[in-house]
């Protein structure tokens, strides 16, 4: 199970993350009806950014739909969905370990564990 904790100076809180939950995450990101639905969406949303946007805007809108087809490409690969399972399972192995640990400036500390 991954732990996260964040604290702050007024709240305190931890998700547990079930390894059960990351196999089902990682299964529906990769499945072919997501991979449809997200195609879908893109197409849909091709052209209508719109044309009073100035030019950083639609610079923005494009490096962001890059990166989206980028993400997009990769969960569709076959050898990615099978990279993420076999990751999910060595991470089980792992217990105890600390993923991240950051505190910032405002006091406010980020814990993830296994």
């Amino acid at each position: 199970m991954i732990i996260v904790k964040v604290k702050s100076k007024e709240h305190a809180f931890t998700i547990p993350v079930p390894y059960a939950v990351l196999r089902i995450g990682s299964g529906i990101l990769t499945s072919n009806l997501v991979q449809r639905k997200m195609k879908d969406w893109l197409s849909k949303h091709d052209g209508h950014a719109g044309e009073h946007l100035s030019r950083k805007d639609d610079f923005d809108s494009d490096c962001s739909r890059f990166g989206i087809e980028l993400v997009q490409s990769i969960l569709e690969n076959e050898s990615t969905k099978q990279a993420i399972r076999q990751l999910i399972k060595e991470l089980q192995g792992c217990k105890g370990t600390v993923l991240v640990d950051v505190q910032t400036q405002d006091g406010t500390q980020v814990l993830i564990k296994l």
